[in-house]
């Protein structure tokens, strides 16, 4: 097995795969797909295979399973002691509902430390974009968190380019602790190629988490991208996520990476994300699977293949090559 790569987020060293929770209790913040994901034992069976991998961070948030996803984790924490919670680092986020404002914040992320059994967040995420707080009051309220203890790093889900500019721009140093982005992206959904997420990024000196490296399991090759998304499906569950990728042109870029992964002896899905470990811009992609069995294939596929920048270019849109 090859070791897993780390990375600085933040100064921070975190592994180059982040085990995602997003369907611990439940599928993602959805309230009507609660208790459709892993049950308690099979995500504490996850975490464990994720620290035997390497992997060092977890991400979840507040919403999640309406918080049963942290409360799992809090519970895979205070079951496996001191040992296991000083290697991995934890990452939540706030906002997707009540908004981002101050009085908000600071009572939601007191309820995920507890949920979570911890004193410190190692990482917290503004989760969405909230009209109502202008992003000056937003960057004061997680400063505020890091100046309490409470949160050591913070960075910003789901924004776009005009919303780091207004985070960003000119100020002495930038906002204490702010460092990164985390949004969708993978081999079918390179939005943040083209619409100046990326290039503020690399000119502000902010990190790049990727989630959502199989497009909701389109880059898995299971599915026949046509016709209507199949029923009873994750991808079905979410198509308020996902249904945008689900055209002609995805279908044969799907097959492509069939094709090339079939030539390296990798499952489309460990192409997909050897893809994402190989981005200059890529700092750790959350990753998430349905089984121990399933996540180490896809960590030790990707990491077996060592750089290849002909596969890579040939696998890679052209409005990614030209960032």
């Amino acid at each position: 097995m090859a070791d897993v790569i780390y990375r600085k987020l933040g100064g921070i060293d975190v592994s180059v795969f982040a085990l995602g929770a997003a369907n611990f209790g439940g599928i993602g913040s959805s309230r009507k797909l609660l208790g459709q994901g892993e049950t308690e034992a099979e995500a504490h069976a996850l975490l464990d295979r994720a620290v035997a991998l390497g992997i060092n961070l977890i991400d979840t948030a507040g919403t999640y399973a309406d918080g049963a996803s942290e409360a799992i984790i809090g519970a895979w924490l205070a079951a496996r002691g001191a040992a296991v919670r000083d290697r991995v680092l934890i990452s939540s986020k706030v906002g997707l509902r009540g908004g981002l404002g101050r009085k908000h914040v600071f009572a939601e992320v007191d309820r995920s430390l507890a949920r979570l059994r911890i004193d410190t967040l190692d990482f917290y995420l503004s989760h969405v974009p909230d009209p109502a707080t202008p992003w000056d009051d937003v960057l004061e309220t997680f400063q505020s968190l890091v100046r309490a203890g409470k949160v050591r790093r913070f960075g910003l889900s789901n924004v776009t380019a005009s919303d780091l500019w207004r985070c960003a721009a000119p100020r002495s140093g930038g906002p204490v602790g702010f460092g990164w982005v985390q949004n969708r992206f993978n081999l079918l959904e390179q939005d943040d190629a083209r619409n100046g997420v990326l290039e503020a990024c690399a000119k502000l000196g902010l990190q790049y988490t990727p989630y959502s490296p199989l497009a909701g399991g389109l880059l898995s090759g299971r599915y026949a991208i046509a016709g209507e998304i199949p029923e009873g499906t994750r991808i079905g569950q979410r198509r308020d996520l996902y249904a945008k990728a689900w055209t002609p042109e995805n279908a044969a870029r799907v097959e492509l990476l069939k094709a090339q992964a079939s030539a390296h002896a990798l499952s489309p899905s460990g192409l997909a994300t050897w893809w994402l470990v190989h981005c200059p811009f890529v700092t750790s992609i959350l990753v998430g699977a349905r089984s121990p069995e399933q996540l180490a294939q896809l960590v030790t596929g990707a990491l077996r293949l060592p750089a290849n920048d002909d596969l890579w270019r040939s696998l890679t849109a052209p409005s990614t090559q030209e960032q």
